[in-house]
């Protein structure tokens, strides 16, 4: 009797009953009656346990996106109905319910199917299960929840990613063990879990499945990232470092300190590839726009690295050259802060006509080009790059 008495200890008494209602019951069940916890509980061994499943969410602490792995703090509702564990209400002076830890009875071993880490038994000791006389069972393990969550990175920092939790009895034949919905509507969250500073819950389903022989249910989070911090920390700063990258033609091409500049901004394009390469999965399959952008704009950083050692070198030059271009005469006549008649006379007279200059004024007229032209081309870039994440992301949530 006292080996029963210390093996119990942690049970809670029901309201209105003494001690003593409690240990007589007890002992009726798993003394009198021998509860084999690891017997499937029916009479009938053939039928099969309805187990009700409901997922909640207290919180979201992080969903690594380079490592593809969800971590959620939550509790699971479980329900099923034991025909050893039932009793009479008036033997026991109405006693209805009582509370046992969960690894004195029989429970389906349920486990997150899609966990990260290795496989475990959800709950503890310290979790205990509620009985209650007519042999209704409820189980509310409390748990950590580290699950794979496949991501895409395309629309990125305008994505919206679907997570999914796998659970499943793990042994037991879906004859045997059945799971079911006990919440259609999907996921049940916590204030807690909305009010997370990176992502915003969409929305939540639930539904059930086989797998082989076995029962499952899968739960879905959809979450969609807020996207502010990233578009200050690292979208702003490379469109301000795209701009830097073109006013290096505003540098006189015989100043010692323009290769130095560009090189620094070639550099800089490097450090932002690695940054985001790092906070983003190794995958093949979803590229970032982003990245696509950041390498387009290495590229053009590199194409302006070598124009700008090119353009240096004929600087360097002494004499004059002639120029025949009817768009480099204009441009020079521009910057020489003469007008530019465009009756039909002159331009004829510009065709037959061959301007002398300087290398100096020669390599200015190119870099003004250059500036307007490269200039022209990134703001088209970024532009269409923003209007095209903005809206395949919209129609990518959209379904359509």
């Amino acid at each position: 009797m006292i080996f029963f008495i210390i093996c119990f200890s942690t049970v809670s008494i029901s309201l209105c009953q003494n001690s003593s209602d409690f240990k007589a019951l007890k002992k009726d069940l798993f003394v009198t009656k021998e509860y084999d916890k690891e017997s499937k509980p029916v009479k009938d061994y053939e039928s099969t346990i309805y187990v009700n499943v409901e997922l909640t969410l207290n919180s979201l602490i992080t969903l690594d996106e380079v490592q593809q792995r969800l971590t959620t703090i939550g509790y699971l509702h479980i329900s099923w109905h034991d025909e050893f564990l039932t009793w009479d209400r008036k033997q026991y002076r109405d006693l209805d319910y009582i509370y046992l830890p969960q690894s004195k009875i029989w429970k389906p071993d349920i486990t997150l199917q899609d966990s990260y880490t290795e496989m475990e038994e959800l709950g503890s000791d310290l979790i205990l299960a509620t009985i209650k006389h007519d042999g209704s069972v409820n189980w509310t393990p409390f748990q950590v929840f580290n699950s794979y969550c496949p991501v895409s990175m395309t629309f990125f920092p305008f994505d919206r990613q679907t997570c999914e939790f796998v659970f499943g009895a793990w042994s037991m034949r879906m004859n045997d063990v059945s799971l079911l919905i006990k919440n259609v509507s999907g996921i049940a969250l916590e204030r807690s879990i909305k009010q997370n500073t990176i992502w915003t819950v969409v929305s939540t389903s639930a539904s059930t499945t086989q797998y082989h022989k076995e029962s499952r249910v899968i739960f879905s989070i959809t979450l969609q990232r807020k996207p502010l911090y990233v578009m200050l920390h690292l979208v702003l700063p490379l469109v301000l470092l795209s701009l830097l990258n073109l006013f290096t033609f505003a540098i006189p091409a015989d100043c010692g300190e323009r290769m130095g500049y560009t090189v620094t901004v070639w550099l800089s394009f490097g450090v932002f590839l690695t940054i985001v390469g790092q906070s983003l999965p190794e995958s093949s399959e979803s590229i970032s726009l982003i990245d696509i952008f950041i390498v387009m704009q290495l590229f053009q950083s590199t194409l302006v690295v070598l124009l700008s050692a090119v353009l240096s070198r004929l600087c360097a030059r002494n004499g004059e050259i002639f120029i025949s271009s009817c768009l480099l005469k204009r441009v020079v006549t521009y910057k020489r802060g003469k007008s530019v008649n465009t009756s039909s006379e002159v331009k004829n007279d510009e065709k037959e006509t061959q301007i002398n200059i300087t290398w100096k004024e020669y390599v200015s007229t190119i870099d003004f080009c250059l500036f307007w032209c490269l200039l022209s081309i990134c703001i088209l870039l970024i532009t269409t790059l923003s209007f095209y994440t903005v809206y395949k992301a919209e129609y990518t949530i959209s379904g359509k």
